[in-house]
Protein backbone atom coordinates (compact mmCIF):
# COMPACT_ATOMS: atom_id res chain seq x y z
CA UNK A 1 0.00 0.00 0.00
CA UNK A 2 2.91 2.44 0.67
CA UNK A 3 4.39 1.81 -2.92
CA UNK A 4 0.83 2.44 -4.14
CA UNK A 5 0.59 5.76 -2.09
CA UNK A 6 3.66 6.55 -3.45
CA UNK A 7 2.87 6.78 -7.03
CA UNK A 8 0.20 8.10 -6.65
CA UNK A 9 2.17 11.12 -5.16
CA UNK A 10 3.75 11.06 -8.06
CA UNK A 11 1.40 11.30 -10.31
CA UNK A 12 -0.12 14.26 -8.21
CA UNK A 13 3.72 16.05 -8.75
CA UNK A 14 3.14 15.64 -12.36
CA UNK A 15 -0.72 16.52 -12.45
CA UNK A 16 0.00 20.01 -10.16
CA UNK A 17 3.06 20.97 -12.39
CA UNK A 18 0.61 20.28 -15.89
CA UNK A 19 -2.24 22.47 -14.13
CA UNK A 20 0.09 24.83 -12.88
CA UNK A 21 1.32 25.54 -16.92
CA UNK A 22 -2.69 25.28 -17.72
CA UNK A 23 -3.06 28.05 -15.18
CA UNK A 24 -0.56 30.10 -16.75
CA UNK A 25 -2.84 30.68 -19.49
CA UNK A 26 -5.29 31.92 -17.32
CA UNK A 27 -8.92 32.62 -18.39
CA UNK A 28 -7.41 33.44 -21.82
CA UNK A 29 -9.14 30.31 -23.99
CA UNK A 30 -12.31 31.39 -22.33
CA UNK A 31 -12.16 34.85 -22.73
CA UNK A 32 -11.45 33.68 -26.99
CA UNK A 33 -14.26 31.46 -26.96
CA UNK A 34 -16.70 34.23 -25.62
CA UNK A 35 -15.20 36.25 -27.89
CA UNK A 36 -15.39 34.54 -30.36
CA UNK A 37 -19.29 34.09 -29.90
CA UNK A 38 -19.99 37.40 -29.28
CA UNK A 39 -18.00 38.17 -32.82
CA UNK A 40 -20.42 35.44 -34.42
CA UNK A 41 -23.58 36.88 -32.98
CA UNK A 42 -23.05 40.29 -33.89
CA UNK A 43 -21.11 39.67 -37.91
CA UNK A 44 -24.70 37.75 -37.96
CA UNK A 45 -26.94 40.86 -37.00
CA UNK A 46 -24.51 42.83 -39.52
CA UNK A 47 -25.17 40.54 -42.32
CA UNK A 48 -28.82 41.28 -41.96
CA UNK A 49 -28.32 44.92 -41.89
CA UNK A 50 -26.32 45.00 -45.15
CA UNK A 51 -28.76 42.75 -46.90
CA UNK A 52 -31.53 44.75 -45.98
CA UNK A 53 -29.30 47.93 -47.31
CA UNK A 54 -28.48 46.26 -50.32
CA UNK A 55 -32.78 45.42 -50.98
CA UNK A 56 -33.18 48.83 -50.29
CA UNK A 57 -30.64 50.28 -52.70
CA UNK A 58 -32.04 48.03 -55.13
CA UNK A 59 -35.17 49.86 -54.49
CA UNK A 60 -33.98 53.29 -54.90
CA UNK A 61 -32.34 52.23 -57.99
CA UNK A 62 -35.42 50.99 -59.66
CA UNK A 63 -37.47 54.68 -58.58
CA UNK A 64 -34.38 56.16 -60.16
CA UNK A 65 -34.81 54.55 -63.24
CA UNK A 66 -38.64 54.97 -63.39
CA UNK A 67 -37.67 58.45 -62.71
CA UNK A 68 -35.66 58.98 -65.47
CA UNK A 69 -37.74 56.82 -68.03
CA UNK A 70 -40.50 59.19 -66.99
CA UNK A 71 -38.61 62.30 -67.70
CA UNK A 72 -37.44 60.75 -71.20
CA UNK A 73 -41.58 60.79 -71.77
CA UNK A 74 -42.21 64.25 -70.72
CA UNK A 75 -39.36 65.29 -72.83
CA UNK A 76 -40.51 63.36 -75.84
CA UNK A 77 -43.87 64.56 -75.36
CA UNK A 78 -43.01 68.07 -74.99
CA UNK A 79 -41.01 67.93 -78.19
CA UNK A 80 -44.14 67.01 -80.13
CA UNK A 81 -46.25 69.55 -78.58
CA UNK A 82 -43.99 72.42 -79.51
CA UNK A 83 -42.73 70.59 -83.24
CA UNK A 84 -46.85 71.27 -83.79
CA UNK A 85 -46.66 67.30 -84.62
CA UNK A 86 -50.09 67.26 -82.81
CA UNK A 87 -53.35 67.93 -85.38
CA UNK A 88 -56.08 67.56 -83.49
CA UNK A 89 -56.75 68.44 -79.96
CA UNK A 90 -58.03 65.27 -78.29
CA UNK A 91 -54.39 64.37 -79.17
CA UNK A 92 -53.14 67.56 -77.81
CA UNK A 93 -54.93 66.78 -74.49
CA UNK A 94 -53.65 63.12 -74.28
CA UNK A 95 -50.16 64.27 -74.69
CA UNK A 96 -50.47 66.97 -72.31
CA UNK A 97 -52.13 64.38 -69.60
CA UNK A 98 -49.88 62.05 -70.07
CA UNK A 99 -47.22 64.47 -69.33
CA UNK A 100 -49.21 65.66 -66.25
CA UNK A 101 -49.33 62.03 -65.00
CA UNK A 102 -45.88 61.41 -65.52
CA UNK A 103 -45.23 64.56 -62.93
CA UNK A 104 -47.50 63.57 -61.02
CA UNK A 105 -45.66 60.16 -60.59
CA UNK A 106 -42.43 61.66 -60.44
CA UNK A 107 -43.47 63.71 -57.18
CA UNK A 108 -44.55 60.40 -55.67
CA UNK A 109 -41.61 59.13 -56.48
CA UNK A 110 -39.40 61.40 -54.88
CA UNK A 111 -41.47 61.39 -52.38
CA UNK A 112 -40.53 57.65 -51.53
CA UNK A 113 -37.04 58.57 -52.40
CA UNK A 114 -36.63 61.23 -49.80
CA UNK A 115 -39.14 60.49 -46.92
CA UNK A 116 -38.83 56.86 -47.20
CA UNK A 117 -35.87 55.33 -48.93
CA UNK A 118 -33.75 58.09 -47.76
CA UNK A 119 -34.40 57.69 -44.23
CA UNK A 120 -34.08 53.74 -43.85
CA UNK A 121 -30.75 54.21 -45.49
CA UNK A 122 -29.69 56.23 -43.31
CA UNK A 123 -31.21 54.73 -40.13
CA UNK A 124 -29.42 51.81 -41.53
CA UNK A 125 -25.92 52.25 -42.24
CA UNK A 126 -25.72 54.50 -39.00
CA UNK A 127 -26.75 50.61 -37.50
CA UNK A 128 -23.93 49.23 -39.91
CA UNK A 129 -20.93 51.71 -38.72
CA UNK A 130 -21.64 51.37 -34.98
CA UNK A 131 -22.00 47.76 -35.73
CA UNK A 132 -18.94 47.21 -37.86
CA UNK A 133 -17.18 49.52 -34.84
CA UNK A 134 -17.99 46.81 -32.41
CA UNK A 135 -17.09 44.18 -34.50
CA UNK A 136 -13.69 45.61 -34.95
CA UNK A 137 -13.13 46.25 -31.53
CA UNK A 138 -14.37 42.12 -30.80
CA UNK A 139 -11.69 41.37 -33.84
CA UNK A 140 -8.66 42.77 -32.19
CA UNK A 141 -9.31 41.98 -28.66
CA UNK A 142 -9.43 38.36 -29.69
CA UNK A 143 -6.31 38.72 -32.03
CA UNK A 144 -4.30 40.35 -28.84
CA UNK A 145 -5.78 37.41 -27.11
CA UNK A 146 -4.91 34.49 -29.61
CA UNK A 147 -1.45 36.00 -29.91
CA UNK A 148 -1.09 36.21 -26.03
CA UNK A 149 -2.17 32.31 -25.95
CA UNK A 150 0.04 31.75 -28.50
CA UNK A 151 3.31 32.73 -26.82
CA UNK A 152 2.43 30.96 -23.90
CA UNK A 153 1.89 27.89 -25.44
CA UNK A 154 5.27 27.97 -26.84
CA UNK A 155 6.84 28.98 -23.70
CA UNK A 156 4.82 25.80 -21.89
CA UNK A 157 4.85 23.09 -25.11
CA UNK A 158 8.07 21.64 -24.22
CA UNK A 159 7.75 21.22 -20.53
CA UNK A 160 4.16 20.22 -20.95
CA UNK A 161 4.76 17.44 -23.53
CA UNK A 162 7.94 15.95 -21.38
CA UNK A 163 5.41 16.35 -18.12
CA UNK A 164 2.69 14.14 -20.61
CA UNK A 165 5.39 11.86 -21.66
CA UNK A 166 6.69 10.92 -17.64
CA UNK A 167 2.76 10.74 -16.98
CA UNK A 168 2.36 8.55 -19.87
CA UNK A 169 5.00 6.60 -18.13
CA UNK A 170 3.69 6.13 -14.69
CA UNK A 171 0.45 5.40 -14.92
CA UNK A 172 0.71 1.65 -16.46
CA UNK A 173 2.56 0.92 -12.88
CA UNK A 174 -0.28 2.47 -10.77
CA UNK A 175 -3.11 0.09 -9.88
CA UNK A 176 -6.33 0.30 -11.78
CA UNK A 177 -8.74 0.84 -8.83
CA UNK A 178 -6.19 3.24 -7.35
CA UNK A 179 -6.33 5.38 -10.35
CA UNK A 180 -9.65 5.52 -10.78
CA UNK A 181 -10.17 6.40 -6.99
CA UNK A 182 -7.45 9.42 -7.92
CA UNK A 183 -9.55 10.39 -10.90
CA UNK A 184 -12.34 10.93 -9.22
CA UNK A 185 -11.11 12.88 -7.36
CA UNK A 186 -8.80 14.78 -9.43
CA UNK A 187 -11.76 15.74 -11.57
CA UNK A 188 -12.60 18.36 -8.81
CA UNK A 189 -9.46 18.72 -7.28
CA UNK A 190 -7.70 19.57 -10.91
CA UNK A 191 -4.09 18.51 -10.06
CA UNK A 192 -4.39 19.45 -6.37
CA UNK A 193 -6.03 15.26 -5.76
CA UNK A 194 -3.25 14.63 -2.55
CA UNK A 195 -1.73 16.27 0.54
CA UNK A 196 0.61 15.08 2.89
CA UNK A 197 0.25 14.43 6.74
CA UNK A 198 2.83 16.98 9.08
CA UNK A 199 2.12 16.97 12.83
CA UNK A 200 -1.20 16.03 12.75
CA UNK A 201 -2.43 18.57 10.06
CA UNK A 202 -2.96 17.96 6.64
CA UNK A 203 -1.39 20.59 4.36
CA UNK A 204 -3.96 20.88 1.73
CA UNK A 205 -6.47 22.56 3.82
CA UNK A 206 -4.86 22.78 7.37
CA UNK A 207 -7.86 20.66 8.95
CA UNK A 208 -6.57 19.06 12.40
CA UNK A 209 -5.95 15.24 12.10
CA UNK A 210 -7.42 13.27 14.84
CA UNK A 211 -4.44 11.18 16.47
CA UNK A 212 -5.60 7.72 15.80
CA UNK A 213 -6.26 8.30 12.36
CA UNK A 214 -2.23 9.91 12.07
CA UNK A 215 -1.52 6.54 13.45
CA UNK A 216 -3.45 4.45 10.84
CA UNK A 217 -1.93 7.03 7.69
CA UNK A 218 1.41 6.02 8.69
CA UNK A 219 0.68 2.49 8.93
CA UNK A 220 -0.83 2.73 5.55
CA UNK A 221 -3.19 -0.22 5.38
CA UNK A 222 -5.80 1.68 3.65
CA UNK A 223 -6.39 4.94 1.69
CA UNK A 224 -7.28 7.81 3.63
CA UNK A 225 -8.91 11.05 2.36
CA UNK A 226 -9.49 14.37 4.60
CA UNK A 227 -12.63 14.94 5.73
CA UNK A 228 -12.51 18.60 4.92
CA UNK A 229 -11.02 19.32 1.90
CA UNK A 230 -10.98 15.35 0.47
CA UNK A 231 -7.40 14.90 -0.39
CA UNK A 232 -5.86 11.62 -0.48
CA UNK A 233 -3.84 11.82 2.80
CA UNK A 234 -0.19 10.90 2.67
CA UNK A 235 2.13 10.62 5.61
CA UNK A 236 5.25 12.82 5.58
CA UNK A 237 7.71 9.64 6.35
CA UNK A 238 6.64 8.44 3.22
CA UNK A 239 7.88 11.32 1.51
CA UNK A 240 10.97 11.69 3.12
CA UNK A 241 11.74 7.88 2.43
Amino acid sequence: MKERLKLLYELNKIDKELQDLNNLRGDIPQQIEELESKKREQEEILNEYKTELAEIEEDEKKVREDNESLTNKIDKNDNLLRAGAVKTNQEYNALAKEIEDAYEKMGANDNVLNNEIKVKKGELTEKINTLQAEVNVLTDNLNMNKETLTVLNEQTEEEERELKKQRDMLVPRINPDDLEYYEQINRVRFGDTMAIVRKGSCLGCFNSIPPQRVIEIKMAEHFFHCESCGRILISEEFIDE
